[in-house]
């Protein structure tokens, strides 16, 4: 059987990012006390955290990966050089 979606209430939402600014991950009786304050199961609860660091986390990719095309792609070597080009040490003669 398919379970039914929670829907939270703007309230249980506010609060639940309140504590998620606070702390990504909420366990024990942290997790009972505040399920039992905004009448919802500790399961709720805990799997709101779960989805909620996941978005977090695709969030936090997201923002890297739009300053690194800001900046255009990083360079494997560095301004001033082309690739192949080694350094001056390299350029050393050595006389036999």
């Amino acid at each position: 059987m398919k379970r039914v979606r929670t829907v939270f209430t703007p309230d249980q939402l506010e609060r639940l990012e309140k504590e998620f600014l606070k702390q990504q991950y909420m366990v024990g009786t942290e997790r009972v006390d505040l399920a039992a304050t905004l009448h919802l199961t500790e399961t709720q609860v805990k799997v709101w955290f779960q989805n909620r660091r996941i978005k977090w986390r695709k969030q936090s990719l997201e923002q890297k990966a739009a300053k690194l095309s800001q900046f255009g792609t990083l360079r494997a070597s560095p301004p001033g050089r082309t690739e192949g080009q080694g350094s001056d040490e390299d350029d050393v003669d050595v006389e036999d």
